[in-house]
Protein backbone atom coordinates (compact mmCIF):
# COMPACT_ATOMS: atom_id res chain seq x y z
CA UNK A 1 0.00 0.00 0.00
CA UNK A 2 1.16 3.43 -0.72
CA UNK A 3 2.11 5.96 2.19
CA UNK A 4 -0.76 7.52 3.14
CA UNK A 5 -1.84 11.51 2.96
CA UNK A 6 -4.23 12.51 5.16
CA UNK A 7 -6.36 16.01 3.83
CA UNK A 8 -7.15 18.18 6.20
CA UNK A 9 -9.89 20.99 4.68
CA UNK A 10 -13.37 22.05 4.95
CA UNK A 11 -16.38 20.22 3.20
CA UNK A 12 -19.23 21.46 0.64
CA UNK A 13 -19.86 24.96 -0.03
CA UNK A 14 -18.43 27.33 2.01
CA UNK A 15 -18.25 31.08 1.86
CA UNK A 16 -16.12 33.85 3.90
CA UNK A 17 -19.22 36.01 4.59
CA UNK A 18 -18.13 38.34 1.76
CA UNK A 19 -20.03 36.53 -1.12
CA UNK A 20 -16.88 34.69 -2.10
CA UNK A 21 -18.24 30.94 -2.15
CA UNK A 22 -15.72 27.64 -3.12
CA UNK A 23 -17.33 24.38 -3.40
CA UNK A 24 -14.53 22.26 -1.30
CA UNK A 25 -15.64 19.06 -2.39
CA UNK A 26 -14.85 19.72 -6.18
CA UNK A 27 -11.39 21.23 -4.99
CA UNK A 28 -10.45 18.27 -3.54
CA UNK A 29 -11.90 15.79 -6.46
CA UNK A 30 -10.33 18.06 -9.22
CA UNK A 31 -7.35 19.07 -7.88
CA UNK A 32 -6.03 18.08 -4.35
CA UNK A 33 -6.62 14.27 -4.72
CA UNK A 34 -5.03 14.48 -8.16
CA UNK A 35 -1.88 16.05 -6.90
CA UNK A 36 -1.53 13.27 -3.98
CA UNK A 37 -1.87 10.62 -6.50
CA UNK A 38 0.47 12.22 -9.06
CA UNK A 39 2.75 12.27 -5.74
CA UNK A 40 2.60 8.58 -5.42
CA UNK A 41 0.33 9.04 -2.17
CA UNK A 42 -3.13 7.42 -1.67
CA UNK A 43 -5.33 10.34 0.25
CA UNK A 44 -7.97 9.95 2.49
CA UNK A 45 -10.50 12.68 3.97
CA UNK A 46 -12.30 12.53 6.84
CA UNK A 47 -16.08 12.71 6.57
CA UNK A 48 -17.84 16.11 7.47
CA UNK A 49 -17.98 16.72 11.35
CA UNK A 50 -21.22 15.50 12.67
CA UNK A 51 -20.65 16.21 16.39
CA UNK A 52 -20.75 14.18 19.25
CA UNK A 53 -17.30 12.55 19.37
CA UNK A 54 -18.61 10.47 15.88
CA UNK A 55 -15.16 11.07 13.81
CA UNK A 56 -12.26 12.41 16.68
CA UNK A 57 -10.58 8.72 16.69
CA UNK A 58 -10.15 8.59 13.69
CA UNK A 59 -9.33 11.90 12.82
CA UNK A 60 -6.66 12.05 15.86
CA UNK A 61 -5.39 8.56 14.04
CA UNK A 62 -4.85 10.00 10.97
CA UNK A 63 -3.15 13.34 12.27
CA UNK A 64 -0.52 11.15 13.96
CA UNK A 65 -0.15 8.07 11.81
CA UNK A 66 -0.31 9.51 7.87
CA UNK A 67 3.00 9.96 6.80
CA UNK A 68 2.19 12.85 4.56
CA UNK A 69 -1.01 15.73 5.12
CA UNK A 70 -2.12 18.76 2.94
CA UNK A 71 -4.24 21.13 5.26
CA UNK A 72 -6.40 23.59 2.74
CA UNK A 73 -6.33 26.61 4.85
CA UNK A 74 -9.05 28.64 2.96
CA UNK A 75 -11.54 30.66 4.90
CA UNK A 76 -9.50 29.98 8.03
CA UNK A 77 -11.80 27.46 9.20
CA UNK A 78 -11.55 26.86 12.84
CA UNK A 79 -11.64 22.46 12.60
CA UNK A 80 -8.51 23.04 9.99
CA UNK A 81 -6.52 24.74 12.23
CA UNK A 82 -6.80 23.02 15.03
CA UNK A 83 -6.36 19.81 12.88
CA UNK A 84 -3.20 21.84 11.61
CA UNK A 85 -1.90 22.77 14.88
CA UNK A 86 -1.62 19.17 16.39
CA UNK A 87 -0.44 18.02 13.12
CA UNK A 88 2.56 20.50 13.59
CA UNK A 89 3.07 19.80 17.44
CA UNK A 90 3.38 16.06 16.24
CA UNK A 91 5.55 16.35 12.90
CA UNK A 92 8.08 18.66 12.11
CA UNK A 93 7.68 18.36 8.42
CA UNK A 94 5.00 16.37 5.53
CA UNK A 95 2.51 18.80 6.26
CA UNK A 96 1.97 21.37 3.10
CA UNK A 97 -0.52 24.01 3.03
CA UNK A 98 -2.47 25.55 0.75
CA UNK A 99 -5.18 28.21 0.48
CA UNK A 100 -7.37 29.90 -1.36
CA UNK A 101 -6.00 33.41 -2.55
CA UNK A 102 -9.02 35.55 -1.68
CA UNK A 103 -8.33 34.16 1.93
CA UNK A 104 -6.82 36.68 4.74
CA UNK A 105 -4.67 33.95 6.46
CA UNK A 106 -4.68 34.77 9.83
CA UNK A 107 -1.10 36.28 11.78
CA UNK A 108 0.21 32.97 13.27
CA UNK A 109 0.14 31.20 10.03
CA UNK A 110 2.65 33.83 8.55
CA UNK A 111 6.29 31.26 9.20
CA UNK A 112 4.37 28.71 6.99
CA UNK A 113 4.92 28.06 3.44
CA UNK A 114 1.94 28.12 2.07
CA UNK A 115 0.52 27.43 -1.68
CA UNK A 116 -1.77 29.26 -3.56
CA UNK A 117 -4.71 28.29 -5.74
CA UNK A 118 -7.13 30.54 -7.24
CA UNK A 119 -11.19 29.56 -7.13
CA UNK A 120 -13.03 30.96 -9.81
CA UNK A 121 -16.45 30.77 -11.82
CA UNK A 122 -16.90 27.24 -9.71
CA UNK A 123 -13.59 25.83 -10.46
CA UNK A 124 -9.72 25.52 -9.54
CA UNK A 125 -7.95 28.30 -12.35
CA UNK A 126 -5.39 26.19 -14.38
CA UNK A 127 -5.81 23.24 -12.69
CA UNK A 128 -3.69 21.33 -14.42
CA UNK A 129 -0.42 23.41 -13.64
CA UNK A 130 -1.59 23.52 -9.96
CA UNK A 131 -1.94 19.64 -10.11
CA UNK A 132 1.76 19.60 -10.75
CA UNK A 133 2.91 22.01 -8.79
CA UNK A 134 1.52 20.93 -5.51
CA UNK A 135 2.57 17.41 -6.56
CA UNK A 136 6.14 18.25 -6.62
CA UNK A 137 5.67 20.41 -3.08
CA UNK A 138 4.26 16.86 -1.95
CA UNK A 139 6.92 15.17 -3.46
CA UNK A 140 9.79 16.45 -1.78
CA UNK A 141 9.18 15.73 1.54
CA UNK A 142 9.53 11.96 -0.10
CA UNK A 143 12.80 11.67 0.49
CA UNK A 144 13.79 13.03 4.82
CA UNK A 145 17.08 14.14 3.13
CA UNK A 146 15.86 16.79 1.10
CA UNK A 147 12.32 17.30 3.44
CA UNK A 148 11.95 21.19 4.46
CA UNK A 149 10.65 21.24 8.32
CA UNK A 150 7.01 23.04 7.65
CA UNK A 151 5.84 22.94 11.38
CA UNK A 152 6.47 26.25 13.07
CA UNK A 153 7.70 24.80 16.37
CA UNK A 154 10.50 23.30 13.99
CA UNK A 155 11.32 25.91 12.51
CA UNK A 156 10.97 28.55 15.48
CA UNK A 157 12.01 26.50 18.70
CA UNK A 158 14.93 24.48 17.81
CA UNK A 159 15.23 22.22 21.20
CA UNK A 160 11.98 21.09 20.67
CA UNK A 161 11.89 17.52 20.37
CA UNK A 162 8.71 15.96 18.84
CA UNK A 163 6.86 12.71 20.15
CA UNK A 164 8.67 9.55 19.11
CA UNK A 165 5.48 7.51 17.27
CA UNK A 166 7.61 4.72 16.67
CA UNK A 167 6.45 3.50 20.31
CA UNK A 168 3.13 3.17 18.24
CA UNK A 169 4.29 0.97 15.32
CA UNK A 170 1.37 -1.17 16.23
CA UNK A 171 -1.59 0.97 16.37
CA UNK A 172 0.16 2.66 13.37
CA UNK A 173 -0.44 -0.44 10.98
CA UNK A 174 -3.41 -1.54 12.11
CA UNK A 175 -5.09 1.82 11.53
CA UNK A 176 -2.98 1.52 7.65
CA UNK A 177 -4.59 -2.05 7.42
CA UNK A 178 -8.12 -0.39 9.01
CA UNK A 179 -7.88 2.43 6.20
CA UNK A 180 -7.43 -0.30 3.38
CA UNK A 181 -9.92 -2.03 4.57
CA UNK A 182 -12.42 0.62 5.11
CA UNK A 183 -11.62 2.11 1.56
CA UNK A 184 -12.25 -1.04 -0.06
CA UNK A 185 -15.51 -1.17 1.91
CA UNK A 186 -16.28 2.18 0.63
CA UNK A 187 -15.88 1.47 -2.65
CA UNK A 188 -18.31 -1.80 -2.51
CA UNK A 189 -21.02 0.32 -0.71
CA UNK A 190 -21.06 3.06 -3.62
CA UNK A 191 -21.35 0.83 -6.25
CA UNK A 192 -24.20 -0.83 -4.20
CA UNK A 193 -25.70 2.52 -4.03
CA UNK A 194 -25.41 3.12 -7.38
CA UNK A 195 -26.67 -0.45 -8.72
CA UNK A 196 -29.79 -0.22 -6.54
CA UNK A 197 -31.19 3.21 -8.56
CA UNK A 198 -30.82 1.14 -11.88
CA UNK A 199 -32.52 -1.88 -10.29
CA UNK A 200 -36.61 -3.16 -10.05
CA UNK A 201 -37.58 -3.90 -6.30
CA UNK A 202 -36.94 -6.79 -5.80
CA UNK A 203 -33.19 -6.34 -7.10
CA UNK A 204 -32.99 -3.58 -4.87
CA UNK A 205 -34.29 -6.04 -1.44
CA UNK A 206 -31.75 -8.10 -2.58
CA UNK A 207 -28.84 -5.06 -2.73
CA UNK A 208 -29.87 -3.69 0.83
CA UNK A 209 -29.52 -7.24 1.80
CA UNK A 210 -25.89 -6.82 0.81
CA UNK A 211 -25.13 -3.73 2.43
CA UNK A 212 -26.42 -5.50 5.64
CA UNK A 213 -23.85 -8.26 4.98
CA UNK A 214 -21.09 -5.70 4.96
CA UNK A 215 -22.71 -4.33 8.51
CA UNK A 216 -22.88 -7.83 9.89
CA UNK A 217 -19.50 -8.55 8.83
CA UNK A 218 -18.17 -5.76 10.86
CA UNK A 219 -19.59 -7.64 14.36
CA UNK A 220 -19.96 -5.62 17.73
CA UNK A 221 -17.18 -3.48 17.02
CA UNK A 222 -19.51 -1.62 14.50
CA UNK A 223 -19.50 1.17 17.63
CA UNK A 224 -16.05 2.19 17.51
CA UNK A 225 -15.81 1.64 13.63
CA UNK A 226 -17.01 5.23 13.13
CA UNK A 227 -16.53 5.87 10.05
CA UNK A 228 -17.78 2.38 8.27
CA UNK A 229 -20.73 3.30 10.49
CA UNK A 230 -21.08 6.76 8.72
CA UNK A 231 -20.95 5.08 5.13
CA UNK A 232 -23.54 2.24 6.32
CA UNK A 233 -25.62 4.89 7.33
CA UNK A 234 -25.39 7.19 4.17
CA UNK A 235 -25.78 4.30 2.71
CA UNK A 236 -29.00 2.87 3.62
CA UNK A 237 -30.26 6.41 3.47
CA UNK A 238 -29.84 6.49 -0.12
CA UNK A 239 -31.78 3.27 -0.58
CA UNK A 240 -34.74 4.98 1.86
CA UNK A 241 -33.63 1.41 4.26
CA UNK A 242 -34.73 2.79 7.73
CA UNK A 243 -36.02 -0.32 9.06
CA UNK A 244 -32.28 -1.45 8.69
CA UNK A 245 -30.84 2.17 9.74
CA UNK A 246 -32.97 1.02 13.00
CA UNK A 247 -31.75 -2.17 13.76
CA UNK A 248 -28.21 -1.12 12.91
CA UNK A 249 -28.08 2.23 15.07
CA UNK A 250 -29.89 1.14 18.10
CA UNK A 251 -27.75 -1.23 19.87
CA UNK A 252 -24.77 1.39 18.73
CA UNK A 253 -27.11 4.29 20.69
CA UNK A 254 -28.02 2.08 23.38
CA UNK A 255 -24.16 1.42 24.46
CA UNK A 256 -21.23 3.25 22.81
CA UNK A 257 -22.80 6.74 21.36
CA UNK A 258 -25.35 7.01 24.72
CA UNK A 259 -24.09 11.09 24.04
CA UNK A 260 -23.77 11.23 20.37
CA UNK A 261 -26.57 13.73 19.47
CA UNK A 262 -25.87 12.68 15.79
CA UNK A 263 -26.22 9.27 16.30
CA UNK A 264 -29.65 9.44 18.33
CA UNK A 265 -31.37 12.20 16.17
CA UNK A 266 -30.72 9.94 12.80
CA UNK A 267 -32.74 6.99 14.64
CA UNK A 268 -35.09 8.83 15.06
CA UNK A 269 -35.43 9.88 11.85
CA UNK A 270 -35.29 6.13 10.78
CA UNK A 271 -37.84 5.29 13.64
CA UNK A 272 -40.33 8.21 12.56
CA UNK A 273 -40.31 6.82 8.55
CA UNK A 274 -40.93 3.14 9.88
CA UNK A 275 -44.23 4.92 12.02
CA UNK A 276 -42.60 3.87 15.29
CA UNK A 277 -42.84 7.52 16.25
CA UNK A 278 -43.51 6.90 19.97
CA UNK A 279 -40.45 5.96 20.30
CA UNK A 280 -38.92 8.71 17.81
CA UNK A 281 -40.63 11.47 20.01
CA UNK A 282 -38.63 9.92 23.18
CA UNK A 283 -35.30 10.08 21.64
CA UNK A 284 -36.24 13.57 20.33
CA UNK A 285 -37.53 15.35 23.02
CA UNK A 286 -34.75 13.67 25.68
CA UNK A 287 -32.66 15.53 23.37
CA UNK A 288 -34.21 19.08 23.49
CA UNK A 289 -34.97 18.13 27.51
CA UNK A 290 -31.09 17.75 27.71
CA UNK A 291 -29.47 20.36 25.68
CA UNK A 292 -32.64 22.49 24.85
CA UNK A 293 -34.04 23.29 21.11
CA UNK A 294 -31.68 23.44 18.44
CA UNK A 295 -33.18 23.83 14.72
CA UNK A 296 -31.86 19.60 13.57
CA UNK A 297 -33.67 18.01 16.66
CA UNK A 298 -36.91 20.27 16.52
CA UNK A 299 -37.19 19.47 12.95
CA UNK A 300 -37.41 16.19 13.23
CA UNK A 301 -39.41 16.68 16.17
CA UNK A 302 -41.91 18.76 14.29
CA UNK A 303 -41.82 15.78 11.49
CA UNK A 304 -42.84 13.21 14.12
CA UNK A 305 -46.01 15.61 14.94
CA UNK A 306 -46.24 15.89 11.22
CA UNK A 307 -46.83 12.22 11.00
CA UNK A 308 -48.72 12.17 13.76
CA UNK A 309 -51.13 14.23 12.35
CA UNK A 310 -51.19 12.44 9.14
CA UNK A 311 -52.04 8.99 10.79
CA UNK A 312 -55.37 10.99 12.87
CA UNK A 313 -57.04 12.10 9.63
CA UNK A 314 -60.11 10.66 10.72
CA UNK A 315 -59.68 12.26 14.33
CA UNK A 316 -60.23 15.76 13.77
CA UNK A 317 -59.30 16.57 17.61
CA UNK A 318 -56.20 14.74 18.00
CA UNK A 319 -55.53 15.56 14.57
CA UNK A 320 -55.19 19.55 15.47
CA UNK A 321 -53.85 18.67 18.36
CA UNK A 322 -50.60 16.87 17.03
CA UNK A 323 -50.59 19.98 14.06
CA UNK A 324 -50.42 22.42 17.16
CA UNK A 325 -47.72 20.11 18.79
CA UNK A 326 -45.50 20.03 15.33
CA UNK A 327 -45.76 24.01 14.86
CA UNK A 328 -44.51 24.36 18.28
CA UNK A 329 -42.13 22.34 17.63
CA UNK A 330 -41.07 24.06 14.98
CA UNK A 331 -40.87 27.67 15.79
CA UNK A 332 -38.79 26.45 18.93
CA UNK A 333 -36.24 25.25 16.30
CA UNK A 334 -36.73 27.91 14.71
CA UNK A 335 -36.01 30.63 17.95
CA UNK A 336 -33.32 28.70 18.74
CA UNK A 337 -31.22 29.56 15.72
CA UNK A 338 -33.60 32.48 13.46
CA UNK A 339 -30.62 31.73 10.47
CA UNK A 340 -31.54 27.96 10.04
CA UNK A 341 -34.84 28.83 7.91
CA UNK A 342 -35.88 25.16 7.57
CA UNK A 343 -38.00 24.62 10.75
CA UNK A 344 -39.81 27.82 10.11
CA UNK A 345 -40.74 26.91 6.42
CA UNK A 346 -42.06 23.87 7.95
CA UNK A 347 -44.17 26.01 10.66
CA UNK A 348 -45.39 28.84 8.23
CA UNK A 349 -46.78 26.05 5.68
CA UNK A 350 -48.69 24.07 8.72
CA UNK A 351 -49.95 27.82 10.06
CA UNK A 352 -51.00 28.19 6.19
CA UNK A 353 -53.23 25.33 6.04
CA UNK A 354 -54.97 25.65 9.44
CA UNK A 355 -59.13 26.39 8.76
CA UNK A 356 -58.46 29.22 11.31
CA UNK A 357 -56.07 32.01 10.67
CA UNK A 358 -53.13 32.03 12.82
CA UNK A 359 -51.62 35.42 13.89
CA UNK A 360 -48.40 34.51 13.88
CA UNK A 361 -48.16 33.43 10.17
CA UNK A 362 -47.58 37.29 9.54
CA UNK A 363 -44.67 37.05 12.25
CA UNK A 364 -43.03 34.85 11.23
CA UNK A 365 -43.36 34.76 7.63
CA UNK A 366 -40.51 38.15 6.93
CA UNK A 367 -38.79 36.49 9.24
CA UNK A 368 -37.92 33.16 7.59
CA UNK A 369 -37.94 35.06 4.52
CA UNK A 370 -35.37 36.67 6.03
CA UNK A 371 -33.10 33.82 6.97
CA UNK A 372 -33.97 32.60 3.22
CA UNK A 373 -33.09 35.66 1.56
CA UNK A 374 -29.33 35.42 3.73
CA UNK A 375 -28.92 32.43 2.39
CA UNK A 376 -29.53 32.96 -1.35
CA UNK A 377 -26.86 34.75 -2.51
CA UNK A 378 -24.48 32.44 -0.45
CA UNK A 379 -26.24 29.13 -1.96
CA UNK A 380 -27.20 30.18 -5.39
CA UNK A 381 -27.03 26.31 -6.43
CA UNK A 382 -28.21 25.30 -3.13
CA UNK A 383 -31.35 23.85 -4.71
CA UNK A 384 -33.16 23.47 -1.35
CA UNK A 385 -32.78 27.15 -0.13
CA UNK A 386 -33.95 28.32 -3.81
CA UNK A 387 -36.75 25.46 -3.58
CA UNK A 388 -37.68 27.34 -0.07
CA UNK A 389 -37.94 30.42 -1.44
CA UNK A 390 -40.00 29.59 -4.10
CA UNK A 391 -42.69 27.89 -1.31
CA UNK A 392 -42.59 31.07 0.58
CA UNK A 393 -43.31 32.96 -2.84
CA UNK A 394 -46.52 30.66 -2.96
CA UNK A 395 -47.61 31.38 0.35
CA UNK A 396 -47.47 35.15 -0.52
CA UNK A 397 -49.44 34.30 -3.76
CA UNK A 398 -46.97 36.37 -5.29
CA UNK A 399 -46.49 35.33 -9.10
CA UNK A 400 -43.83 37.06 -9.93
CA UNK A 401 -41.05 35.62 -7.40
CA UNK A 402 -42.51 32.70 -7.61
CA UNK A 403 -41.68 32.21 -11.33
CA UNK A 404 -37.90 33.52 -10.40
CA UNK A 405 -37.59 30.97 -7.76
CA UNK A 406 -38.79 28.12 -10.48
CA UNK A 407 -36.59 29.20 -12.54
CA UNK A 408 -33.26 29.50 -10.25
CA UNK A 409 -34.56 26.35 -8.58
CA UNK A 410 -34.44 24.37 -11.54
CA UNK A 411 -30.65 25.77 -12.88
CA UNK A 412 -29.77 24.09 -10.08
CA UNK A 413 -30.69 20.43 -11.81
CA UNK A 414 -31.96 19.10 -9.03
CA UNK A 415 -33.06 14.99 -8.63
CA UNK A 416 -36.59 14.30 -9.61
CA UNK A 417 -37.66 13.15 -6.39
CA UNK A 418 -36.75 16.92 -4.84
CA UNK A 419 -38.24 18.16 -7.91
CA UNK A 420 -41.41 15.94 -6.32
CA UNK A 421 -41.52 16.88 -3.04
CA UNK A 422 -41.16 20.55 -4.04
CA UNK A 423 -44.36 19.96 -6.09
CA UNK A 424 -46.17 17.74 -3.49
CA UNK A 425 -45.95 20.94 -0.96
CA UNK A 426 -46.84 23.35 -3.73
CA UNK A 427 -50.12 21.35 -4.27
CA UNK A 428 -51.03 21.48 -0.87
CA UNK A 429 -50.95 25.17 -0.99
CA UNK A 430 -52.98 25.23 -4.15
CA UNK A 431 -55.69 23.34 -2.82
CA UNK A 432 -55.51 25.38 0.45
CA UNK A 433 -55.68 28.78 -1.67
CA UNK A 434 -58.44 27.99 -4.65
CA UNK A 435 -60.79 27.50 -1.63
CA UNK A 436 -61.06 31.26 -1.34
CA UNK A 437 -59.91 32.36 -4.76
CA UNK A 438 -60.20 30.42 -8.29
CA UNK A 439 -58.84 28.23 -10.73
CA UNK A 440 -58.52 31.01 -12.92
CA UNK A 441 -56.18 33.44 -10.46
CA UNK A 442 -54.46 30.22 -9.93
CA UNK A 443 -53.34 29.33 -12.60
CA UNK A 444 -49.76 30.24 -12.51
CA UNK A 445 -49.45 28.12 -9.30
CA UNK A 446 -50.83 24.92 -11.39
CA UNK A 447 -48.08 25.64 -13.89
CA UNK A 448 -45.63 25.91 -11.69
CA UNK A 449 -46.11 22.60 -10.04
CA UNK A 450 -46.22 21.35 -14.30
CA UNK A 451 -42.81 22.43 -14.28
CA UNK A 452 -41.26 20.89 -11.13
CA UNK A 453 -43.26 17.62 -12.15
Amino acid sequence: MKPLCFVLMPFGIKTDGNKNEIDFDKVYESFIKPAIIDAGLDPIRADEEKGGGFIHKPMYERLMFCDFAVADLSFANANVFYELGIRHALKPYTTVSIFEINTKLPFDTAPLRTFPYDFNDGAVVNVKDKIKELAVLVKINLNAKRAQADSPIAQLITNYKFPDLNSLQKDAEAFTDWVNKFQTSKSELDSLVKEWKKSDSIRKMEIVDKVKQIELATGAGLGYNYELLHALLDTYKSMSAFKEISGMLKPVVNTTAKNNIFLRQQLALALNKINQRDDAEKILTSITDQYGPDPETNGLLGAVYKGLMDDNKSDELMMEEYRTKAIEAYLSGFESDPRDYYPGINALTLMYFNDTADERFNKFLPLVSYAVERQLPIKPKDYWVQATALELATLETNEVKSNKYLASSLACNPADWMKESTASNLKKIYDKAVVSSSEEKLKWLTDVIKRLK
